[in-house]
């Protein structure tokens, strides 16, 4: 009976991963265009947001208020912003009209700091989510904490990317959400 069952089984397993993976893209691109739309529809959407400048300028406030938060509250000490450490990027498969000269995120610069902040990672995550949300960064794309490791990822409406993770050292990043480089 065993052997009559497997091949069923097998087949609904393979039904099952078939059509419940999807690409992802819905997560790693949280408002996708499309290959329908214009590049001159691309760049519409785009101009509502703020400049690639702009935007970095608003994450660069949000990055220094956290990193003076986790400093008085938890007294980490030491912030360095590790060099090499920013990169451009282009906006497909989000935005695939627009060459990286016309739109792209930016992989802002990660901070670290040589403390461990395992210990109170709830109430750290309490005030990360705190500063952040003020900051539009309101849902939550990660929530780990195993095996020495923890790690909270923020994500605001136009998918840029806060990381904070905490081992044996604590490091800040960034990513930017698509943004004209310049209006």
């Amino acid at each position: 009976m065993l052997s009559r069952a497997w091949p069923l089984a097998a087949a609904l397993a393979t039904v099952v991963v078939l059509t419940g993976c999807g690409d992802g893209h819905e997560y790693l691109d949280p408002q996708p265009t499309g290959p329908s739309m214009s590049k001159q529809q691309q760049q519409a959407q785009l101009a509502a947001r703020p400049t690639l400048d702009e935007a970095i300028a608003g994450y660069e406030k949000l990055r220094t208020t956290l990193r003076e938060r986790l400093s008085r509250d938890f007294g980490v000490t030491g912030w360095t912003e590790e060099p090499g450490s920013a990169e451009f990027s282009g906006c497909a498969p989000q935005f695939p009209a627009l060459t990286e000269q016309e739109a792209s995120k930016k992989f802002l610069p990660r901070w670290y700091a040589p403390a461990s902040l395992l210990p109170q990672w709830d109430q750290v995550k309490q005030a990360i989510r705190e500063v952040a949300g003020g900051h539009g960064f309101t849902t939550v794309a990660l929530d780990a904490n195993q095996a020495g490791d923890a790690e909270l990822n923020l994500t605001d409406q136009i998918g840029a990317q806060l990381s904070i993770g905490t081992s044996k050292n604590t490091v800040l990043s960034l990513t930017t959400g698509c943004h004209l480089v310049k209006k």
